[in-house]
């Protein structure tokens, strides 16, 4: 090898973050809190200003069930948190649970870490996850802002829901989903 490709290889090492993933506990809540109130401030393309300023507050939270269900993570970049998100068998909302089905659940990455593939890193495992728990289908309600992230990791439109956030107060969502081998 040349010694230049050397010098650049090391140089390039050093300047990468370090990336890893960790399960997500309960005294993550407000860190994770922090991160996802700072994502979902973005959202604002194709949703009503007064409606998403309405479920700020409901949908900012860091879920403290989530929390602790054990396949909810924090994945961090050099010791920060950067995204989070997790699967869970019970639905959104009903905590219906269908055999063979489970449920992409509350996504975030910060802005400051956005197209990193930190979060595609995150979905890749849940996804590897789930499907080594033997669930077939993944589904997952993206935000209008959301859809071409898992479009891009094979998830498909089923069709456009409405997600409540707080009482009377329905946001657009997309019902997606994609087979698990």
């Amino acid at each position: 090898m040349l010694p230049g490709y050397l010098v650049g290889t090391k140089a390039l090492e050093q300047a990468m973050p370090k990336m890893t993933i960790r399960t997500a506990t309960p005294q993550d809540e407000a860190v994770l809190t922090e991160l996802i109130g700072a994502s979902y401030a973005t959202l604002g393309s194709g949703y009503d200003a007064a409606q998403l300023a309405a479920a700020m507050p409901v949908m900012s939270r860091a879920n403290p069930k989530l929390l602790s269900c054990g396949t909810y993570y924090v994945a961090e970049c050099d010791g920060e948190a950067a995204a989070c998100g997790g699967w869970t068998r019970d639905r959104p909302g009903s905590g219906e649970v269908v055999e063979g089905m489970a449920h992409i659940r509350h996504f975030a990455t910060h802005p400051a870490h956005l197209r990193k593939g930190i979060a595609r890193m995150l979905l890749d495992r849940c996804l590897a996850e789930a499907a080594a728990a033997g669930i077939r289908v993944m589904k997952s309600q993206a935000t209008l802002t959301g859809e071409p992230f898992y479009a891009a990791a094979g998830f498909r439109r089923v069709g456009l829901i409405e997600v409540e956030m707080g009482p009377g107060n329905l946001l657009p969502a997309i019902d997606m989903e994609r087979p698990l081998p």
